[in-house]
């Protein structure tokens, strides 16, 4: 519980927004990191820091936040984010939800997307972003 105290205390400082406050556990911390605020405070403050991250691997992953995981492969998942040492490979079909991928810290993506899907990306830090989709498909 250290670990999401001192990064929610270093946001709060960074001027975070009143919905941090509410932050109890990883769950309600990754679902903040993925809304509209949270992802433009991310990426004005190039925050969470890659130890930071580090530091919450373990927590955040069943939440869908992979840090230097390696290589990964996965399909129409909607809120996704890749950091520091992983690679992936994310396919989208279909129009479920517009879904989100978050990639920082050095990470690597291709997506392929298609069957008009929309996926929207983060790029933060200027990470490699490979995209190949059909001419139904939105990338935002």
């Amino acid at each position: 519980m250290d670990t999401i105290n001192n990064v929610m205390r270093s946001a709060l400082q960074l001027g975070a927004c009143a919905k941090s406050e509410g932050v109890s556990d990883w769950k309600s911390l990754v679902w903040l990191f993925f809304t509209p605020q949270g992802r433009e405070f991310c990426e004005k403050h190039n925050f969470p820091s890659l130890e930071m991250f580090r530091e919450m691997k373990g927590e955040v992953s069943k939440y869908g936040v992979f840090v230097d995981a390696g290589n990964i492969v996965c399909a129409n998942r909607a809120d996704i984010a890749l950091i520091g040492g992983t690679s992936a490979e994310l396919t989208y079909s279909g129009v479920e939800c517009t879904h989100k991928v978050v990639v920082m810290h050095g990470a690597k993506v291709r997506i392929k997307a298609s069957n008009y899907a929309v996926v929207l990306i983060v790029n933060i830090g200027g990470c490699e972003v490979e995209i190949e989709k059909d001419e139904t498909a939105v990338i935002l």
